[in-house]
């Protein structure tokens, strides 16, 4: 009798702790998605350095260098760090969560020195807000707007030479480099190329949304 006593408690136990991890790398439902973004926003402010704002300049120093990146593996991977320049100022902060799915099911969230964005994947698509307000649907490497449905932006899905040309509607505001050209060389590690002189507040934040998010899912295991 006690055998079996035994063996049923620990069937009990396994079920619960089953549920229970089974449940908090669930996909959050709508009502408690603000609170998820809370949560990783409260993380954030208690590891990530104050961030040097983005300007010409700084996107032109851009690097794909990261600092004090975490990754946890897992049913329910996370990940954080914060990107920097080629001389080590940070710019971007980002914090992400991966759900149970069988397409993709993750949050990101992404912090610069001037905007936030958080990008809610649910059955491999892709919403888009930006500083709390709603921009769009992204899907494959094009950004639809909310309202209009037309295309607001795109990352190019075909490499150019190194290059992955972006464009912000019939205009190219730069190229996000595919491959680092070498370690040596800290020019070699920079993430932008072609970058206009006149670029706009528009089109950089836009810009960033796409490319961040380029890079932060580069930079995690599948």
């Amino acid at each position: 009798m006690y055998p079996l006593l035994i063996v049923s408690v620990l069937l009990l136990l396994a079920i619960m702790l089953f549920m229970k991890m089974w449940s908090a790398n669930r996909m959050p439902g709508k009502k408690k998605r603000a609170q998820a973004v809370a949560e990783l926003k409260a993380e954030m402010d208690t590891w990530s350095a104050d961030l040097v704002p983005l300007n010409k300049e700084e996107l032109d120093l851009f690097s794909v260098a990261q600092d004090k990146q975490v990754i946890k593996g897992g049913a329910g991977a996370t990940a954080k760090g914060t990107f920097t320049t080629i001389f080590h100022e940070p710019v971007v902060s980002y914090s992400y969560r991966r759900y149970l799915g069988k397409k993709e099911n993750e949050l990101l969230y992404v912090r610069t020195a001037e905007h936030e964005y958080v990008y809610w994947t649910e059955e491999g698509k892709t919403n888009l807000e930006i500083d709390g307000n709603p921009v769009g649907l992204m899907e494959g490497g094009a950004l639809f707007g909310k309202k209009t449905g037309k295309e607001l932006a795109r990352i190019a899905a075909t490499a150019r030479e190194n290059y992955l040309p972006v464009s912000v509607g019939n205009r190219e505001v730069g190229s996000l480099q595919l491959k680092p050209l070498g370690k040596d060389d800290p020019l070699n590690q920079r993430a932008f190329q072609f970058i206009p002189e006149d670029l706009n507040d528009k089109e950089e934040q836009l810009l960033m949304s796409l490319a961040t998010r380029e890079l932060v899912k580069r930079s995690i295991p599948k």
